[in-house]
């Protein structure tokens, strides 16, 4: 694949021509642009099948660029690059068809080696295209029903050296088998007697082969081969991850049962869940967190918007506690089953704990700083001060200064301060809202106020600090 880079901050864009191993992975960068009318033009003239681009860009904006190469170029793959998690421009990307983002802050934390890996797998899961080495079935049967009752997914758990591995399996004269994907097979038994004893004896036979997870689809018989292929391609990007149970290799799935329950999730309900999950009101009580886990899992959310959600959260979690990482022992990125989200969730959750109960306070007075703390994020707007906010969760002036020192880790006052510099960060380097606007959407109705702080909490004005996250610095240029 042809690749063009897309960033208005040349340092990044060199960067990540050098340093990405693009050609491990079949990719060639053939351009770069620095903004998204120069984007464009390369694109009317050039073969591109990858866009890379920044968000917040000068001339035009990477979510403007998005917009047009998805009507004028919509077989290219876009990939968002983006300084800050920010929920916001993650959900808007992904909608514009954005197949995954690399935020330039994770590069450092993450192998640039798994970040591709991780694009060019996701690519390869919303392609589907059957390798041509799939020897079992031709193009002109793939309309044909399939007449037994009963079918096979063999799911391979890590990556297959040995493509040819199922030349291996009795397969017989009048069976369909196809690799749907890479390492996800579909098995399709002609006798359907003879399957029926096979599904059984199958798990024993592959005790050599203990990555692989068998899937029996009980109810596959009157189905399309193709309408089965297609079905089996997005249920891995969404049923699976929240089926598979950690040592469980053999599972019953209905189709109709699947496609029948399916949930229909909107915006707003994956904003909500963004809200709730970026609070701390779930870390000290047993019953909400347990809900909320189940109401997660029921959504089946695809992998990028679980990620998209969580890397956005845990941002919240590290601002609201003063840590500098207080997520699981694993990458998000690393997490590909339900299973693995919920042991990371329980982990981190337990991490959150021991930060916010080292001082040794009740539960109760916990919940309550932590309520306080959810406040101020929630809105950082509002002009609530300490004795107020004391007030709200039912404590006195000094108890509370005291508790949410020793429980937040730095001052109320510090604190607030804090979450209002973060968000201006954030506004100045994404956006290009102007400065008084940023001022009064941090809490700040004075500009001159706001901006004599943000210098002596950053060091560089506001503009000063735009212009550096943009790269327009002449040192960048």
């Amino acid at each position: 694949m042809n690749v063009l880079i897309v960033d208005d901050d040349k340092l990044v864009r060199k960067g990540l021509m050098v340093l990405m191993p693009w050609k491990q992975f079949g990719l060639q960068v053939v351009g770069e642009a620095a903004n998204g009318e120069a984007a464009l033009q390369f694109l009317q003239n050039n073969d591109v099948q990858m866009l890379v681009t920044d968000l917040a860009m000068p001339v035009m904006s990477g979510i403007e660029l998005m917009r047009t190469v998805r009507i004028r170029f919509p077989d290219i793959w876009l990939i968002v690059l983006t300084f800050h998690q920010d929920f916001e421009y993650i959900q808007e990307s992904l909608r514009l068809g954005a197949i995954d983002y690399i935020v330039k802050t994770q590069l450092e934390k993450e192998k640039m080696e798994d970040v591709l890996a991780r694009i060019m797998g996701r690519i390869a899961e919303e392609t589907g295209k059957r390798p041509p080495a799939s020897r079992f079935l031709p193009e002109e049967n793939e309309k044909l029903q399939f007449q037994s009752g009963t079918g096979l997914v063999l799911l391979s758990l890590t990556p297959r050296q040995d493509s040819d591995w199922t030349r291996r399996l009795p397969v017989r004269p009048g069976d369909f088998m196809t690799e749907v994907e890479q390492d996800l097979w579909l098995w399709v038994q002609g006798d359907s007697d003879a399957l029926s004893l096979q599904g059984e004896d199958l798990p024993e036979r592959l005790q050599v082969e203990p990555d692989i997870v068998l899937i029996r689809l009980p109810d596959i018989e009157g189905f399309d081969r193709g309408e089965a292929v297609k079905w089996l391609r997005e249920f891995r990007n969404r049923g699976l991850l929240y089926e598979l149970e950690a040592g469980k290799r053999l599972y019953d799935i209905s189709i109709v049962s699947e496609q029948e329950n399916w949930p229909i999730v909107f915006e707003d309900d994956v904003r909500e869940m963004h809200k709730r999950w970026s609070s701390l009101s779930w870390v000290n009580n047993d019953p909400v967190f347990n809900e909320w886990l189940t109401d997660l899992k029921l959504m089946r959310l695809p992998k990028e918007r679980l990620e998209s959600i969580f890397y956005s959260a845990v941002r919240e979690w590290e601002r609201t506690l003063s840590a500098d990482t207080i997520s699981g022992s694993r990458r998000i990125g690393s997490l590909l089953y339900w299973y693995e989200w919920e042991e990371w969730l329980r982990e981190t959750r337990r991490s959150m704990i021991d930060l916010t109960n080292k001082s040794m306070y009740s539960g109760s007075i916990v919940d309550s700083i932590l309520k306080a703390a959810d406040l101020i994020a929630q809105d950082i707007t509002l002009q609530t001060g300490l004795v107020e906010m004391a007030g709200t969760v039912h404590m006195s002036r000094s108890y509370f200064s005291q508790c949410f020192k020793d429980i937040i880790g730095k001052p109320f006052n510090e604190y607030v301060r804090d979450r209002r510099i973060a968000k201006a960060e954030e506004l100045l380097g994404q956006t290009g809202i102007p400065i008084v606007m940023i001022a009064e959407r941090t809490g700040y109705p004075n500009e001159k106020y706001f901006s004599r702080l943000f210098r002596e909490q950053t060091g560089l004005t506001p503009s000063e600090y735009r212009q550096k996250q943009r790269g327009a610095l002449s040192s960048k240029k």
